[in-house]
């Protein structure tokens, strides 16, 4: 079954006077027959030109919700005739405030730079676990925090998704009728950056046919460059793929990462398949579904050689 489509009406658009200067803009929907749409906010992504990024933000979404990692709904959306997504807020129904990944480690290490966001190698796995132990109040909040995080990684390992910045995590908070702070670690968000929605089919240098035909998709896995790093050197971070070797190797890091390699025992080759195929076709073409599907399969492969 092909996943359901639907188009933005302009009245839902709650930023309309930025309509014209953003890449993505929020919405609400205001009829009560929407299709898709129920009456929480959502946010409107255009994709840039000539990539996926649509196609993969609905396919990470049901990737995650396989694994059981928790992530905002995804459905594929247009507006103004342009082809998008539409993700569904996770904190104005609730009413929480989310607290980067970078306020988070500022406020852990007043010494972090937390306006740079690329090729921050500041942001590495240890200084990541330390601060999610030391911002909740109780030991038990911070251990499933750190839980959670090793699930997003090794989720962004079996995507490979690249952009896992100190702006795409955080913590969600709230002030509690005491008046005292909650919160929790915040879903897995903005997957945009996955599951080689760069690439052309054919007529470059970088295409899914090469990789597919010639080249094979480890390398394209292989290549690719995270935004965490592990000891806080160069210039680029290792591959999501790599990350979560290393964290395995690590005596402070592998219980977190080996429990969380288990969430691949939700997924199968038919199951993957199954998602990617629910792509209408003038969405997602022939080929970019059969590199995604090998993309992943590799990655599933690699991934459970690491359990111990």
């Amino acid at each position: 079954m092909l996943y359901d489509t639907d188009i933005i009406d302009p009245e839902w658009v709650l930023e309309t006077e930025q309509l014209g200067t953003k890449d993505k803009f929020w919405f609400k929907c205001t009829d009560d027959s929407c299709p898709l749409f129920d009456n929480a906010e959502w946010l409107f992504k255009y994709p840039t030109k000539n990539t996926g990024q649509h196609w993969s933000e609905k396919i990470a979404f049901h990737i995650a919700r396989s694994m059981r990692v928790l992530a905002p709904r995804v459905e594929l959306a247009e507006f103004g005739g342009v082809k998008g997504s539409a993700t569904r807020s996770f904190t104005s129904v609730n009413h929480y405030e989310l607290y980067h990944g970078n306020q988070v480690l500022k406020g852990f290490d007043p010494d972090y730079d937390d306006a740079m966001r690329f090729g921050q190698n500041q942001h590495t796995i240890n200084r990541i676990f330390d601060a999610l132990g030391d911002i909740f109040a109780d030991t038990r909040s911070g251990e499933k925090a750190r839980f959670e995080m090793a699930g997003y990684l090794v989720f962004d390992a079996l995507i490979s998704n690249v952009d896992r910045h100190h702006e795409n995590w955080g913590v969600l908070r709230k002030r509690n009728e005491n008046g005292q702070w909650e919160g929790r670690f915040a879903p897995s968000y903005d997957h945009a950056s996955s599951l080689g929605r760069e690439l052309q089919d054919k007529n470059s240098k970088q295409n899914r046919e090469r990789y597919l035909r010639e080249l094979g998709v480890r390398k394209y896995i292989e290549k690719g460059h995270g935004a965490i790093f592990v000891d806080g050197t160069g210039r680029y971070g290792p591959s999501p793929l790599r990350l979560v070797e290393r964290c395995t190797e690590i005596d402070s890091f592998r219980a977190y990462f080996q429990k969380s390699l288990e969430k691949l025992d939700h997924l199968n080759e038919n199951k993957i398949s199954s998602i990617i195929d629910s792509v209408p076709s003038e969405w997602m073409s022939e080929l970019a579904k059969e590199f995604t599907l090998a993309l992943i399969t590799e990655n599933l492969k690699l991934l459970n050689e690491l359990r111990g």
